[in-house]
This record gives structure tokens, C-alpha cells and sequence, in this order.
């Protein structure tokens, strides 16, 4: 069923065939169907107590509602301002100041490699400082000669700079 053509006001069947002359008969009749005293009356005294009932009415306090409710302004502008200051606040306290130890051995290794320095193996093992090395760090661990014999031949390219004296 279409909802637009459901209207629930319905006019009889042939109402408006026959308006005219039932308007016409009813007004040519001599008495008025319309009443002759007013439906709508004013109470007795109604003015003359006006006055005094309007003046109560107007002493009355009445609680005002304002139109922007400035209290959501408010809690919005404060929890705004907390987020704010959460949020630059955090990191304050972790000042920490970073040190040699903190870089990881990789980095390092990574800094020197992409780095030239123009300074030669022996130039460099004479600024680094021997006072915690000890002998035995190195000699902890015995290197077999494959694993030696591969180092260098990866890492070297002059075999005359080793200044390997032949014992034979």
C-alpha cells in the first residue's frame, strides 16, 4: 500500500456536487444557525485585578538559562590545556646524556668504515689507550690457523707489510 495516497481524511461521496445549494439554503433561512451570544467570555473583575497579578507574577524570581553554556566552554578549554601540558611535559625528565658506551659496537664499525680518515693502522694504535688491555685478553682465546689463514687472506692485500720472516 503506497503511503501517499493514504490520507484518512475522507470527504463523502458527492459532498461537493451538492455544496453549493446546501450553503445556499442554509443562508437563505431566517434564522442564523451562528450563535447570538459570544462562545468566548472574560471572567468577571479580570482587569481590575490585572494589575495585582502581574505584579506578582513579575516579582517572582525566575532562573535564567543563558543561551552559550559557558561551563562546557570551560571544561573543554581545561581538559585542552591538561592534554597540552601532559603532552610537552613528558619528556622533560629524560635528560639523559648519552655516552661512548651507549653506542652500539655496529654504528661504530659502520662511522670508520664510511668515514676516511686518511690515518694508517699504526697511527691509530698509537692514540688508542692500552691501560685496560691486558696481554691475556688477547691470549684467552687461541685463534686456529684456518680461521687465521682466512682472515688474511680476505683482509689483506700486501702480504709484504706482515713482515713475516720465513723460520724455514
Amino acid at each position: 500500500m503506497n503511503k501517499k495516497n493514504n490520507i484518512p481524511f475522507k470527504t463523502p461521496k458527492g459532498y461537493f456536487d451538492s455544496f453549493e445549494e446546501r450553503l445556499m439554503d442554509k443562508l437563505s433561512q431566517p434564522e442564523s444557525t451562528f450563535p447570538e451570544e459570544s462562545a468566548f467570555k472574560v471572567p468577571d473583575n479580570y482587569f481590575e485585578t490585572f494589575n495585582d497579578r502581574l505584579q506578582n507574577k513579575l516579582e517572582t524570581e525566575t532562573k535564567v538559562i543563558p543561551l552559550i553554556p559557558y561551563k562546557k566552554f570551560f571544561a573543554v578549554a581545561a581538559s585542552i590545556a591538561a592534554i597540552a601540558i601532559l603532552a610537552l611535559g613528558y619528556n622533560w625528565n629524560n635528560n639523559q646524556e648519552l655516552g661512548f658506551n651507549d653506542l652500539a659496537n655496529t654504528d661504530i664499525e659502520a662511522y670508520f668504515e664510511n668515514n676516511d680518515f686518511e690515518l694508517t693502522p699504526y697511527e691509530i694504535a698509537e692514540v688508542l689507550p692500552v691501560t685496560n688491555t691486558e696481554y691475556s685478553d688477547f691470549l684467552s682465546s687461541p685463534l686456529e690457523g684456518d680461521i687465521l689463514l682466512e682472515y688474511l687472506n680476505e683482509n689483506v692485500s700486501d702480504f709484504d707489510e706482515l713482515n713475516i720472516v720465513d723460520n724455514e
